[in-house]
């Protein structure tokens, strides 16, 4: 339509009527333009929040499990040093002889905390990564993220830690008192008597003794998971604060 008014004030020569007709046509394109850029933007925005939302929910997640790991850790550093102590004085075996022959199946368990990542592999996956405005924010997520896998690539020495103990460890308790372990939820009834016995074999497993003090250091996991509670607490801190500011816009 706007062509054809073009084509009949050209015939007219009404030259005004044109450059208004001109001005019109530049100002629709425009405006059309910038309604798209706004909408693509708006658009952006509320993927990039919807981004952040689920980072921090893997944050928190996050935060449950590694409070799992130094609660394991913490209680698997006192079964073995429980082991440790019943290596020359049969009183802790008496005192808890449950205890004890729990211990000597999981003293050696690992827990490693999963450190969920989901929002952003996905992020990287379909290469949304520039929506995050902030790239300040941008930066520290994937310095977290990279941190933490190189740190837990060590992982493996904890599993191979645990491997050996188990080979060392193979005999000391029955089959039946391995499951009545399990049953119980590693609190089982175990008589003194069962449980004197099963530190006699322990004794005769010099191997099983001497690998005893590297099952039962744990300081390390618990400082290095204690690291990452309060880094993974502080990340969540940061996109939380930038998510209210987005908020308020």
């Amino acid at each position: 339509m706007i062509l054809r008014r073009v084509i009949e004030h050209a015939k007219r020569q009404e030259w005004t009527a044109i450059a208004i007709d001109f001005v019109i046509v530049v100002a629709g394109v425009f405006v059309g333009i910038q309604v798209a850029n706004w909408n693509e933007t708006r658009r952006d925005r509320a993927l990039e929040r919807v981004y952040l939302t689920r980072i921090a929910a893997d944050l928190s997640k996050s935060v449950r499990d590694i409070d799992v790991s130094i609660q394991r850790a913490q209680e698997r550093q006192e079964l073995g040093r429980l082991l440790m102590r019943s290596v020359s004085d049969d009183q802790p075996v008496r005192a808890a002889p449950g205890k004890f022959m729990a211990a000597l199946l999981v003293a050696s368990y690992t827990f490693t905390p999963g450190i969920r990542s989901v929002a952003f592999d996905e992020m990287k996956s379909v290469g949304d990564l520039a929506l995050i405005q902030d790239k300040q924010l941008l930066d520290e997520i994937s310095e977290y993220y990279t941190k933490i896998r190189e740190t837990a690539q060590w992982s493996y020495i904890r599993e191979a830690k645990q491997t050996q103990y188990m080979k060392f460890a193979a005999g000391i308790l029955t089959h039946e008192q391995m499951n009545l372990i399990d049953a119980s939820d590693w609190a089982p009834t175990i008589s003194v008597a069962d449980a004197l016995a099963a530190r006699e074999r322990m004794l005769q497993r010099p191997d099983f003794i001497e690998w005893l003090p590297t099952v039962s250091y744990r300081s390390e996991d618990i400082n290095r998971y204690r690291r990452w509670r309060v880094e993974t607490l502080a990340l969540h801190d940061r996109i939380a604060t930038h998510l209210g500011r987005e908020m308020k816009k």
